[in-house]
């Protein structure tokens, strides 16, 4: 067969996958692997309904809706933008400035900290399903607190975990921290080993948050998806970090942590033939849902300008001596629907594609998987069909944000932050990632992830805590700060605390083709 991974190891957490028992480390070959979503009780997003009918309707009124309507509007309403750009007021980004006086306070000593870790923004949808997860796996043998703007809603959701997880009120402390408020930022900042925040738009309220930690070396990871942001933060804040030792590790959820430790998974397994990796292909199965808080974060940057940097070449290929990287990498990411040949089903964009290339570009920039990578990624369909519907609505979707008006509309109906998927939503979905690494001298390898409950949320909460705690207690692959990414900056310690706590994983070489 020609996908053969060669080991299998999952220990399920009873909250994800309450109908099966804790597993122990077993052999798999690729038909256990196709009957993944069998035995975990999933359901992909397009089975329980015929997809003729959306087909039918998409083909014959979408398509002549959005080419002979929404996309000339759209195409016309970018252009009056652009003409009257000399006479409108130059669109302003708020900014806040923090002190000087608080980037030099004295740095405090790792060991003189209270807490391991900080939850900052515990009280929107993906803090709470963080700090819940924390409660339930860790509870009182972790130092931690939960941190945000509001103490009425900290403590009110501090009361429900020590009900319901049976844990003293002091166990959970309760940080008060706006995020336009430096003086408080620093004051928690200094007071924990590592700030895992879920505080978005990152745009709008992540910087000063970054820029402290930064200053005081304290390590840092977020569930951010905003990589025009992280650019910024890399021009402004490495050369920081790397000085204090603090680890800013951006985009520790459903972005971009599934793609960049497979990336990075299959580049080792061909380093250990002596080959560069010159191209790595993900094929993405996914089912999810959408939260406010994304919604938010999708219309806050769809109309800002990308970030280029004060170093005249791309951010994420800055090296710690501020050169850039000789290892490139290339956006060759779905952008239309086709068959592949290589799996045998349809293809199409997927929406978080060109976040996951940029954090690989990072991630290669650092670790050299090779000179010249071609990055290759694509959303997995059942059928035609299906495929043809959902790079529809994608395309839409895209077309609406370019049109004012109706991206005011949009806003209107899509879910405020705070707002997510039910629970029994967040039971059906899941995600699976599957990346063929490709060597210079033709070898390949294939490392696969399954994230057995939801992607975007839930799993996002865990996989935020254990990259916290990843940085607050296991040893790393380097001593070295600046702002990195998973890959970069914990490897194998955080995958492995993925797989503990409920990820499938596998990674092996391919046969060679004879």
């Amino acid at each position: 067969s020609f996908f053969r991974p060669h080991l299998f190891t999952v220990i399920p957490h009873s909250h994800y996958i309450p109908q099966l028992s804790l597993l122990t480390p077993t052999r798999m070959d690729s038909g256990d692997e196709r009957t993944l979503l069998q035995r975990f009780n999933k359901r992909p997003r397009n089975t329980g309904w015929s997809p003729l009918r959306p087909f039918l309707v998409t083909s014959t009124v979408g398509v002549p809706i959005l080419a002979g309507v929404l996309l000339p509007l759209a195409l016309q309403y970018q252009l009056a933008m652009r003409l009257t750009k000399p006479f409108r007021k130059p669109q302003s980004f708020p900014r806040i400035e923090v002190p000087k006086e608080l980037l030099s306070l004295p740095v405090v000593p790792p060991n003189q900290r209270k807490f391991d870790l900080v939850l900052y923004g515990a009280s929107g949808f993906v803090g709470k399903l963080a700090a819940q997860y924390l409660a339930r796996s860790y509870g009182s043998s972790v130092r931690w607190a939960i941190a945000g703007r509001r103490r009425d809603a900290l403590e009110k959701l501090r009361d429900k975990l020590v009900k319901e997880h049976g844990l003293s009120a002091e166990a959970i402390e309760v940080l008060v921290a706006d995020s336009n408020d430096p003086k408080a930022l620093a004051e928690l900042v200094r007071s924990t080993k590592v700030v895992a925040s879920s505080v978005g738009p990152f745009c709008l309220h992540g910087t000063p948050l970054v820029e402290l930690c930064a200053a005081q070396g304290t390590s840092y990871c977020d569930t951010t998806g905003e990589t025009n942001w992280v650019r910024e933060m890399i021009d402004r804040f490495d050369d920081t970090a790397r000085k204090t030792g603090a680890k800013i590790v951006h985009c520790c959820g459903h972005d971009s942590v599934p793609w960049d430790l497979t990336t990075r998974a299959v580049a080792m397994e061909l380093k250990k033939r002596g080959e560069n990796l010159t191209e790595v292909r993900c094929y993405d199965e996914a089912r999810g849902g959408l939260s406010g808080g994304t919604a938010a974060t999708i219309f806050e940057n769809a109309g800002r300008p990308p970030y280029h940097g004060s170093r005249g070449f791309h951010p994420m290929l800055k090296l710690p001596s501020g050169k850039p990287s000789g290892c490139r990498t290339a956006d060759n990411t779905a952008k239309f629907m086709s068959f592949s040949k290589e799996i045998g089903k349809w293809v199409g964009p997927f929406p978080m594609a060109m976040v996951n290339v940029d954090i690989v570009r990072r991630s290669n920039a650092l670790n050299q998987y090779g000179p010249n990578l071609r990055y290759k990624e694509a959303a997995v369909h059942p059928g035609f069909m299906a495929a043809f519907v959902e790079t529809f609505s994608l395309v839409g979707f895209g077309t609406a944000l370019m049109f004012g008006p109706l991206k005011s509309v949009l806003k209107k109906y899509l879910p405020k932050p705070g707002q997510g998927p039910s629970e029994k939503t967040m039971d059906k979905n899941y995600l699976k990632v599957s990346t063929i690494g490709v060597g210079d001298k033709g070898s390949k390898a294939r490392a696969m992830i399954f994230l057995p409950t939801d992607p975007g949320y839930r799993d996002t909460a865990r996989i935020l805590v254990e990259s916290g705690l990843c940085l607050a207690k296991d040893p790393l692959p380097s001593t070295e700060g600046g702002v990195l990414t998973p890959a970069t900056a914990m490897g194998d310690p955080l995958l492995d605390r993925l797989v503990r706590t409920g990820c499938v994983y596998n990674c092996a070489l391919l046969p060679d083709k004879k």
